[in-house]
């Protein structure tokens, strides 16, 4: 007869707990609390020990200002005055939104970035407005067409003068690039193109030529006269005063023998 086995009792004692199993996503967690915790005793300690020091070595000033960008119109010196004046603040605590703000201002600033380097360096990247034309006597207009007035706007030049309502502007500075390459390709080139109160159109080249075009089909009437340029005003364009394609079917020409008599 088999003897009878039990199994083994645990006598004075409960029965030991299974051991808990660790996931990875718990030790993770467990070492990101401790590695913050002992973080926090450090700063804590330090402040305690050296609180003034450190508050100190926090309130730096900033050191250096590098300043970025291609500059044609607006120069360095302009934007490091602009900045000089904001700098008010120790490195941390200064407010970069209000800096970008500030300079975006300025009418040749069409974009600024601002970025804090450790330890003490402020870099400022300045993205210039570009002039598609002048808008009359008042400034520009840029890529988007949008009206940007300036003060002094001599250095604008060489630029084509647009005139017309303000309303308009993007729609005028269109019509000026797509005009302007039209004209390019006979070698003439647009000074001035203006729009009157009755949305007239009237275009004055380089040489001094004027085109009387009118209000409606703009593109067409310019194809015509340059067609009529092709044909019999080439060769004869010293002798030109000015050019009226107002007609529907025609392009009237001024010369300058008409002027003499």
């Amino acid at each position: 007869m088999k003897p009878h086995r039990t199994q083994p009792g645990y006598r004075g004692a409960s029965r030991p707990k299974p051991r808990r199993q660790w996931t990875p996503g718990a030790i993770k967690a467990f070492r990101m609390g401790i590695g913050a915790l002992l973080v926090t005793v450090v700063v804590a300690g330090g402040y305690h020990f050296g609180g003034p020091a450190i508050e100190q070595w926090l309130q730096r000033p900033v050191a250096r200002v590098a300043v970025e960008g291609e500059f044609r119109y607006m120069t360095r010196e302009r934007v490091s005055e602009v900045i000089a004046n904001e700098l008010t603040e120790d490195f941390l605590k200064l407010n970069l939104g209000r800096m970008k703000r500030v300079l975006e201002r300025e009418p040749w600033v069409e974009r600024a970035a601002l970025v804090r380097r450790w330890p003490d360096t402020l870099e400022v990247r300045i993205y210039e407005q570009q002039p598609i034309a002048r808008w009359g006597d008042r400034g520009f207009l840029n890529q988007r067409g949008e009206i940007i007035e300036l003060e002094d706007n001599r250095v604008l030049d060489n630029l084509t003068w647009l005139e017309g309502d303000d309303r308009h502007a993007l729609h005028m500075m269109q019509r000026y690039q797509d005009l302007s390459r039209l004209m390019r390709s006979r070698g003439l080139v647009i000074a001035r193109l203006a729009q009157d109160d009755k949305r007239a159109w009237r275009m004055q080249l380089s040489d001094g030529i004027e085109v009387a075009i009118g209000r409606d089909q703009l593109m067409e009437k310019v194809q015509r006269f340059l067609t009529i340029y092709d044909r019999y005003l080439d060769e004869r364009w010293d002798q030109v005063v000015g050019i009226d394609v107002r007609y529907s079917n025609g392009v009237a020409v001024r010369w300058h023998s008409d002027n003499d008599e």
